[in-house]
Order: structure tokens, then C-alpha cells, then sequence
């Protein structure tokens, strides 16, 4: 059972006019009910209601990067992590970031294998590496947390 997706802050301006505010959205998945489609949709969704803020310009190449890493993400949770599991989203006009986290309760670290194109499957924090940033592993009370980085452009479409 999915929890539908909660906002966190404001699509506005904050209580003293700054539209620079991160944007939040969570959600939750009991054991067994989370599929790479769900967290894409959570994604597609949550990045729709960026952009009709005006706040923040997101070009379709970085909403289907988006798309491709938590569906990554998530299908890693699915197949080593049984449990109750969480997508967290957070778009930083500030530092022009999107942060996408998946959480679980499973504390053992994901490995990223090298690449080799002979092996079929094993590819998906590969995939994450090459769209983000930056990919981080915390450690959480209960399990882990994967964060990936993935840059908006900047005024100039750079980055």
C-alpha cells in the first residue's frame, strides 16, 4: 500500500517572501507494495508540481534522468531489501540541486560492480553514477538511505 505523496514545504514563497525555499515530497511503501513504476510516477508527479510553481526550470532530459535513477533505486530496495521502504524528493532552487533518496531498512550497503557489458543485470548504481552528481550511502537507526545529486541548469541552460 503506497502512502500518498505528503508535501513538506511550501510551493510558494516562505513566511518572509523567499521563493529560493527547497521543494519536498515524501512517501512511504509497506513490504511488498513499491514498484519501479510507482517511485517513477512519485517522480513524474512531484517534478510536474515544481514546474507549474514557475519557480524552477526542469527540462524534460533531467525529469527522465530523474525517472531513470529512483527507478534504479528502487528496484535495488525491491530485490535485497524487504520491508518498508521511503522515496524522498527535495528540488534546491538555491544550489540548483534535485535530491532523490531511497530509504530501507536493510543496513547493508549497496556495491557498484565495474562495468562490464557481458554481464546481464547488476548495472543500476552504474546507471545512478553516470546521471548524478554525486551518489551518497547513509547509514540510518534502522538501514540505509541512497541519495543521489542530479544538477539543475543553470539561467545560461548550463550544467
Amino acid at each position: 500500500m503506497a502512502v500518498p505523496l505528503r508535501q513538506k514545504a511550501s510551493d510558494g514563497p516562505d513566511r518572509n517572501g523567499d521563493t529560493r525555499a527547497a521543494l519536498r515530497w515524501d512517501t512511504r511503501w509497506h513490504s511488498g507494495a513499491i514498484s519501479a513504476a510507482d517511485a517513477r510516477a512519485a517522480v513524474g508527479r512531484f517534478l510536474d508540481r515544481v514546474r507549474a510553481t514557475g519557480r524552477v526550470r526542469v527540462p524534460d532530459r533531467l525529469a527522465q534522468d530523474a525517472q531513470l535513477v529512483v527507478s534504479e533505486l528502487i528496484t535495488n530496495v525491491v530485490r535485497h531489501a524487504p520491508g518498508v521502504c521511503g522515496l524522498d524528493l527535495e528540488v534546491q532552487p538555491d544550489n540548483g540541486q534535485v535530491l532523490i533518496s531511497v530509504w530501507d531498512t536493510s543496513p547493508v550497503p549497496p556495491t557498484r560492480r565495474p562495468p562490464d557489458g557481458r554481464r546481464v543485470g547488476g548495472h543500476g548504481l552504474e546507471i545512478v553514477g553516470a546521471l548524478s552528481q554525486a551518489v551518497t550511502v547513509t547509514e540510518r537507526d534502522q538501514g540505509k538511505q541512497v541519495t543521489a545529486r542530479l544538477l539543475l541548469p543553470t539561467a545560461s541552460g548550463e550544467r
